[in-house]
């Protein structure tokens, strides 16, 4: 196996996604280090501080404030809510971090082509995280059609087996309650 560089990355938004991907670092700490943390609420950037040793000058309260310093990463993990995708996502390519993106990638059609032209201009990576692709019962569906075992396929219809939590916060009263501003689609 070809030996790999350790990837350096500021995390941009430290709630579950963030969280979630900054966990990698852990697993693999020899292929992900965590440099710094752009987080408005103070316990969640607390936790990614404690967890991965940084020092109070490398945690951010607002990724305006991260994007005054020159480049501290490889790449910048943006994890921030769909709508504030756009602005920390330009400006961080802008000064040469890769963006590794949660879905979706934004809300508009004009964000997202803004999103791309910023990244194109700048010659970094963009990545647009869709973790189910990777998941092992998506990989084994998608096997299962690829293969013809199951016919041919005209529709799939995919519920996502979560618990009563993320339903209640999520889709009613939390971050996508409406799919107007969350969706342009």
């Amino acid at each position: 196996m070809k030996d790999q560089r350790k990837v350096t990355t500021v995390i941009v938004g430290a709630g579950n996604r963030g969280q979630n991907y900054a966990r990698y670092s852990e697993e693999y700490p020899d292929l992900l280090q965590i440099v710094a943390v752009a987080e408005p609420r103070q316990n969640r950037r607390e936790n990614i501080q404690k967890i991965h040793s940084l020092p109070q000058e490398r945690c951010y309260k607002d990724w305006e404030d991260l994007v005054k310093e020159p480049k501290l990463a490889d790449c910048a993990i943006v994890a921030t809510q769909d709508q504030d995708h756009l602005k920390p996502s330009v400006a961080l390519a802008k000064l040469g971090y890769h963006i590794l993106l949660e879905k979706p990638m934004a809300v508009s059609e004009e964000d997202c082509r803004a999103i791309y032209e910023a990244c194109q201009e700048a010659g970094v990576m963009l990545a647009v995280c869709h973790v189910l692709r990777y998941h092992p019962p998506a990989r084994k569906l998608k096997e299962l059609i690829d293969s013809g075992v199951i016919g041919e396929v005209v529709n799939i219809n995919h519920t996502e087996p979560v618990g009563f939590w993320h339903f209640a916060h999520s889709f009613v009263r939390g971050n996508w309650h409406n799919s107007k501003r969350s969706t342009f689609s």
